[in-house]
């Protein structure tokens, strides 16, 4: 879970700094430019702090009652350094406006096993290690992600309004679609003390441009030209955005035939269907993913096998 020595990146301040910005009122700042590409985030050292008593709480409360949990230095890794370093691991995306990006937890794989096996009445034993989850597993995951996104909520509640709303849970980064393998990560990393969980990490891992998109403008005059509005406002937009429901379709076969064919046609006749293997699925007239044709709980159903790429390979 510890990433190699080389591939960290300190956010120490050199030894002679250049000058940073202060907020004028003389309040703490969610962020300071040291110079052209090198940034502090000071007022995520109080989030951090108030998050890891939060974890602590939650884990307690779900029947740990003496861990401790404790929290390291902040780092900046590349996304595919810090999925690398994770994994094996259960990893929960959260849509948090008004950051400009996800949110991203990591938790050891372990870790979710015992817990588990702790909430149904165990010890938290881990009998073996395995890739998949039971779908107790499963739901036991999301629930656990949904109660942290809610601990995030209010460890940031005094800095920035920020409402997590956890929108994927998996055990392959790969699926983490929003983030690009080099995109730059600040990773903070909460260490579990006491048995039976001694040891096992929780990491939360901000991309560094969603939190100097929510900068002040005196600090980054280059994200200015994003605009300046409400966060509120931006927030309950994007909010209500994503609520708009949007038609979805596949055509599974397209029959040709000649129009004498067509014109003979008669009530009983019958067309025969050739039915491809991978058929296309469209939102709102354009191309977003490619499925193969099958059935779940008794109904027709298509499985998503590949889901195209914008132009920004968003």
């Amino acid at each position: 879970m510890t990433a190699s020595a080389k591939s960290v990146k300190a956010v120490k301040a050199p030894a002679a700094p250049a000058a940073v910005s202060v907020p004028a009122d003389g309040g703490e700042s969610l962020l300071l430019r040291r110079a052209a590409a090198s940034y502090a985030f000071p007022a995520l050292e109080s989030v951090a702090n108030q998050f890891a008593r939060s974890l602590r709480d939650l884990v307690r409360a779900l029947g740990a009652p003496t861990i401790q949990v404790e929290r390291s230095g902040g780092e900046q890794l590349s996304f595919a350094e810090w999925s690398a370093a994770s994994a094996p691991a259960i990893f929960w995306r959260y849509h948090a406006p008004p950051l400009k990006g996800p949110l991203l937890i990591a938790a050891a794989r372990p870790l979710i096993l015992q817990l588990v096996d702790i909430f149904y009445g165990g010890r938290g034993q881990l009998a073996a290690e395995r890739e998949e989850l039971t779908d107790a597993e499963d739901r036991f995951a999301a629930r656990l992600g949904r109660d942290i996104g809610m601990q995030l909520a209010a460890a940031w509640r005094d800095k920035v309004a920020i409402e997590p709303e956890l929108d994927c849970v998996t055990g392959d980064p790969a699926k983490l679609a929003a983030v690009r393998a080099d995109d730059e990560l600040f990773v903070q990393r909460f260490t579990l003390r006491g048995a039976p969980f001694e040891g096992r990490t929780i990491v939360c891992a901000y991309p560094v441009a969603a939190l100097r998109g929510i900068a002040g403008d005196e600090l980054l005059p280059d994200a200015a030209s994003g605009g300046s509005g409400d966060p509120a406002w931006t927030g309950a937009l994007d909010k209500a955005l994503r609520g708009v429901r949007l038609p979805v379709r596949s055509v599974l076969a397209r029959p040709e035939i000649s129009l004498v064919k067509l014109l003979a046609l008669e009530v009983g006749d019958i067309i025969p269907l050739s039915m491809p293997r991978h058929v296309p699925v469209t939102v709102a007239g354009r191309n977003f993913a490619f499925g193969s044709i099958g059935e779940a709980n008794g109904n027709a159903a298509i499985l998503i096998d590949h889901i195209e790429k914008g132009p920004d390979h968003d």
